[in-house]
């Protein structure tokens, strides 16, 4: 994929680069697919990124939407496009969420630092 970044900026394009970002194996539809199914059964604004995420072994993208007041997080599946779980949400319990999300990767990021550095030894 680093050679498509090379290629992309040596043309003086900047598309290729967010295409190769935001290709997974995984999935099967885009992430502005996943917007349009969750807005079509909510209708409202999304807000914030669509975040691919890999929710017990399935490919899923969340799409935070905000109908009037009420806030849902729609967990659109990356392969087949269908709704798996809605959960109505507020602001700081996404804001939660993400930040256990963030020290869990970073625990594991950690400890996989410090299984490589003990094996040197």
């Amino acid at each position: 994929m680093a050679g498509l970044g090379l290629i992309a900026l040596m043309a003086g394009g900047f598309a290729p680069v967010a295409q190769a970002q935001h290709t997974h194996p995984h999935v099967k539809i885009t992430s502005a697919q996943a917007r349009a199914t969750a807005l079509k059964k909510y209708p409202g604004r999304v807000e914030g990124k669509i975040a691919l995420e890999n929710e017990e072994g399935s490919w899923q993208y969340a799409v935070n939407v905000r109908s009037g007041k009420t806030l849902r997080e729609i967990m659109v599946n990356a392969n087949t496009g269908k709704i798996a779980t809605v959960e109505v949400t507020t602001k700081a319990e996404e804001a939660k969420e993400q930040k256990a999300e963030a020290a869990k990767k970073a625990h594991a990021h950690k400890q996989h630092s410090g299984v490589s550095a003990h094996a040197k030894h």
